[in-house]
């Protein structure tokens, strides 16, 4: 095979590999930066509505009979941790609402993507000042006044309740602390590497 035919196919499998990285979604280990610039690293996800907490608001006669309505509520930065555990010295978490998904449709770089620093959250009751709503964006480290979700009101980032499996989830970050090498040093790796190889095969 001669080396022209090796190089077209070398350039076409890494083309592919950088499309298919672009289209694929938010990657474990990847830098994405918030508005302020800041980088973080992305750790992976949670649904707003987890199997492990399900909760299904008690009726009055429950509650009168002694229900357990003290369900203790999530901000965005506690349901990271419950979720990924808590990390190593002045690392923090971020979380990001917004959906990879449009970045996909769009056929947008995903490395392009945005932590904005709030998150999903679910309403005990689904009102607020009495309008009706079921699920809202907030800040990531809301601190909610009351104690448990157990308040017409109250908020929870981590709560199965209102909202539907799979329709609001939390993208998690954690602060950098270590030189984690960014998708364009690595792509200018793997082309050297290839020039490297076409070269050593033309000489051949």
């Amino acid at each position: 095979m001669s080396s022209k035919i090796i190089n077209v196919v070398l350039v076409c499998l890494f083309t592919l590999c950088i499309a298919g990285k672009a289209n694929a979604g938010l990657i474990v280990g990847d830098l994405y930066a918030d508005d302020a610039g800041v980088q973080w690293e992305y750790v992976g996800s949670y649904d707003l509505i987890p199997s492990e907490i399900e909760f299904t608001l008690p009726t009055d006669v429950e509650i009168l009979n002694g229900a357990n309505t003290e369900i203790s509520n999530f901000n965005g930065i506690e349901a990271a941790i419950y979720n990924f555990g808590t990390l190593m010295g002045d690392q923090e978490y971020a979380i990001s609402t917004i959906d990879i998904n449009i970045f996909v449709m769009l056929g947008l770089d995903i490395s392009e993507y945005t932590v904005n620093h709030e998150a999903w959250y679910d309403i005990y009751g689904g009102a607020v000042n009495g309008v009706n709503v079921g699920v809202v964006s907030k800040d990531e480290s809301y601190v909610e006044p009351n104690d448990f979700y157990n308040v017409d009101g109250a908020f929870s980032a981590y709560i199965g309740d209102r909202a539907v499996v799979g329709a609001n989830i939390n993208y998690v970050f954690k602060s950098v602390t270590t030189s984690v090498p960014e998708p364009s040093t690595l792509a200018i790796f793997t082309l050297a590497l290839i020039g490297l190889t076409a070269r050593r095969f033309k000489n051949k």
